[in-house]
């Protein structure tokens, strides 16, 4: 009867950490549970508590009795760009541009997990595995690409486990998906004037399912506790933003200056990837860990965002090349990810963890504009852990070390040096019971 009251708990501080901004690999978000954090992300082969929800659902049955997790992520971004092409629109603007570093941006990681028997582990996870902010000056040179991106998510994930044999578990998950979306940028009307502004807001909900298996190579090995290997998958989504949910509106300082184009209800589509990922976990010695995770995104599904008005007037609008390349052609890339991590216990009280990951960017050269301006990343992290009695705390600090990046054959010729770095904080609190 206790289990009731938690998982309301659970709810109710997810829905309050829900996502705000984030930005991502592309937009997708490593960046799942405190604990899994620290070890670089690798965590599929191990899973062993409630965040097996989205990291691997076969690891709801290693978990030992009931347990929640309510968890957080702080990332302080930064961002810059320069105009080392002499590409501006507006030859009144400066030559560099800062992203908007000075707001905290927050997605949470909420999970409840309870082993129901020796052989069945359920879950209930809502968190944030895509999202993107980016948000420039106002008075960036890149604004008549983009001044403002945004895309969240929030997935709310059933999961179950089952013990298959003494050794080979396996489990699913089925999420509900909502998203939001806005897009803005400024239009040029002409020196001195004032600028236009398109926007463009819009909700989708979808349905997504995960799968996942565990298998003990080996037990009781020497020196090796437990070798495990582990495998997921998670479906690709396509996030269908229909026209009852979502709105494109133009705003000109005065009339006449810019073809007409009434505020429409608008549909347009984007891709999420599939993700399949393999890995393996290596107990050793009883308080030491080391995991490996390998991932494949298939993001060549998303090959552009293509904007459809209901009103005429409007759709003519958004074809018009000097307001809005449309559709937004992305034409992303599939693209590999590796993890390496572990911890270990230095006595029953505290642990120590350390991971590194690399991440590739599935944007082309072609198509790199400061809506997302990605690069290939490779992550830092370290953090610890601390258990008393049935309450324990996770902590991680990771650095991401963007790779600069220079455009040459950009779409739209907007060829511009980009330079990023993030600092993230995350932090989880857990409950045995």
């Amino acid at each position: 009867m206790r289990l009731f009251p938690v998982l309301v708990l659970g709810c109710c501080a997810a829905c309050v950490m829900s996502p705000a901004r984030a930005w991502g690999a592309s937009f997708a978000l490593s960046e799942n549970g405190a604990k899994a954090q620290a070890m670089g992300g690798a965590f599929v082969g191990q899973a062993d508590d409630p965040s097996a929800v989205w990291y691997n659902p076969a690891g709801l049955v290693r978990q030992g009795g009931r347990s929640i997790s309510l968890g957080a992520n702080f990332f302080f971004p930064d961002i810059s760009a320069d105009d080392v092409n002499g590409v501006r629109r507006n030859k009144d603007d400066g030559t560099h541009a800062d992203g908007d570093s000075g707001t905290i941006l927050i997605t949470g990681n909420n999970y409840v997990g309870w082993r129901v028997s020796d052989r069945v582990g359920l879950g209930f996870g809502i968190n944030t595995p895509f999202g993107l902010a980016v948000d420039w000056e106002d008075d960036a040179f890149l604004r008549y690409q983009s001044s403002f991106a945004e895309l969240r998510t929030l997935y709310f994930t059933p999961a179950i486990a089952l013990q298959l044999s003494d050794r080979i578990s396996a489990g699913l998950g089925v999420s509900y998906i909502y998203a939001d979306a806005e897009l803005e940028r400024k239009l040029y009307i002409g020196p001195g004037r004032p600028d236009g502004t398109f926007q463009l807001g819009g909700e989708a909900r979808e349905w997504g399912y995960s799968a996942g298996l565990q298998a003990a190579l080996a037990e009781n090995a020497g020196v090796l506790d437990r070798l495990t290997l582990g495998a997921t998958y998670h479906s690709a989504v396509v996030l269908d933003f229909k026209s009852s949910d979502s709105v494109v509106n133009f705003t000109f300082p005065e009339p006449g200056l810019a073809p007409e184009a009434p505020d429409s209800k608008v549909s347009t589509t984007i891709d999420l990837p599939e993700i399949w990922t393999v890995g393996l976990s290596a107990q050793l010695g009883g308080r030491t860990t080391v995991n490996l995770d390998v991932s494949r995104f298939g993001w060549s599904t998303f090959e552009a965002i293509d904007i459809q008005a209901e009103n005429e007037r409007t759709q003519r609008a958004l074809d018009h090349a000097e307001i809005l390349p449309n559709p937004v052609v992305r034409d992303y890339e599939d693209t590999w990810t590796i993890r390496v991590g572990g911890e270990h216990w230095l006595n029953d009280t505290w642990a120590v963890r350390l991971g590194y990951a690399f991440d590739q960017t599935p944007i082309t050269d072609e198509h790199l504009d400061p809506i997302l301006p990605d690069a290939d990343r490779h992550f830092l992290m370290a953090g610890c852990g601390f258990r008393h009695g049935d309450f324990s705390v996770d902590a991680t600090y990771t650095a991401v070390f963007y790779e600069e990046v220079s455009t040459s054959t950009n779409a739209e010729g907007f060829n511009v040096d980009y330079e990023s770095f993030s600092h993230i904080a995350s932090l989880a609190l857990n409950y045995h019971f």
